[in-house]
């Protein structure tokens, strides 16, 4: 449907949402089986990636270091602009950028100063030319003859609005199966069955229309409160907030981390607190020990309960998410093609311009 027929995005996201499915069942159907030989052999990983694909860096990073063993750390993209040449020795630099954006080769342009790059993105040479981004293309072909590897995903042209549902999600899956190849049994494997249930995950109609008839406090700011790991790397959950309804960030706390300072402050100056929980017993008990001390402060308070385990759970807490946010986007008459500030954010989204 084109943008005089969609002018506010919404079938477009529609859309979108209905290949989900379909393209992450393919990828756990016919899983990354291998990895590069200095992958194999890297003694640590530096990490990076911004917007969403910070939260699949972080995500790569927990898995790294947790399940393959293998030290990991996570910088953002600015420190690689002064960044000391021999940081790098010894160490492989992972970055995530499904879209390959300009900023992204901050980082990438650093990669003679280690001993190996991996390239977590959608973006092919053939799809860039296509799109007329000849510069790019050029670029991809270049790291790729340099022997850069290239971890691939779907969707490469995921634009024309603000928020991205499909990507953000495939980027996990690909992660995941990246660290799998490092890992082995250490690391269980995607079931596309377990996959399928995670991702037919759908929000409650009454959690919608709670966050709809109270969008002026969720506006404002609200806090997401849940346990480890899933704080360590549930970023993107909140920037579907603001991606797709342009709302304040909400701020992502710790159960335990909670109690000291956050609860005081919503007390004082009263916000929205969402609870995510998964099947565990102490998680359980957390979640149950944080709605007692909201209740007796009369803080409002809304409780998920996932299904799946860490680190898993990420694919299915996404999946709910895409459906709360995009239900948002929908009863509020949201323009995901036209948002706000459009075309004005060159001096930083463009600060690496490569064409």
């Amino acid at each position: 449907m084109s943008a005089p027929s969609d002018p506010l995005g919404h079938e477009l996201l529609r859309r979108r949402l209905a290949l989900v499915p379909r393209l992450l069942l393919e990828m756990a159907e016919h899983p990354l089986e291998r990895v590069s030989a200095r992958t194999l052999t890297a003694r640590g990983f530096l990490v990076t990636g911004t917007g969403s694909s910070e939260a699949h860096a972080r995500y790569l990073v927990h898995l790294l270091n947790r399940h393959a063993r293998r030290p990991a750390e996570f910088i953002p993209l600015s420190a690689f602009c002064d960044m000391p040449a021999e940081l790098g020795r010894g160490r492989a630099l992972v970055v995530v950028s499904q879209g390959l954006s300009p900023n992204a080769l901050v980082a990438i342009d650093r990669h003679r100063d280690f001993d190996h790059l991996v390239v977590f993105t959608s973006s092919t040479a053939a799809g860039a030319e296509a799109a007329g981004k000849h510069d790019r293309a050029a670029r991809i072909r270049a790291l790729e003859t340099a022997g850069v590897e290239f971890v691939r995903s779907p969707l490469e042209e995921e634009y024309s609005t603000l928020i991205r549902f499909v990507g953000p999600l495939a980027v996990y899956v690909a992660v995941h199966q990246f660290v799998r190849c490092l890992a082995g049994d250490l690391l269980p494997s995607l079931r596309p069955e377990a996959l399928g249930g995670m991702l037919r995950r759908t929000s409650d109609p009454a959690v919608v229309d709670r966050f709809a008839t109270h969008a002026e406090d969720f506006r404002r700011g609200f806090y997401l409160v849940t346990g480890a790991p899933l704080c360590e790397f549930a970023h993107n959950l909140g920037y579907k907030f603001l991606e797709g309804v342009f709302w304040s960030a909400p701020a992502i706390w710790d159960f335990l981390q909670f109690a000291h300072g956050p609860f005081q402050e919503v007390t004082l100056q009263p916000r929205p607190v969402v609870l995510l929980h998964g099947p565990g017993a102490t998680e359980g008990e957390l979640a149950a020990r944080t709605r007692t001390m909201l209740e007796s402060a009369g803080v409002p308070c809304i409780d998920i309960a996932g299904t799946t385990r860490a680190p898993e759970c990420i694919f299915e807490y996404e999946a709910l998410f895409n459906d709360l946010v995009f239900r948002l986007v929908e009863r509020l008459g949201v323009d995901q093609r036209n948002w706000p500030s459009k075309g004005k954010d060159d001096p930083l989204y463009g600060f690496y311009r490569v064409g």
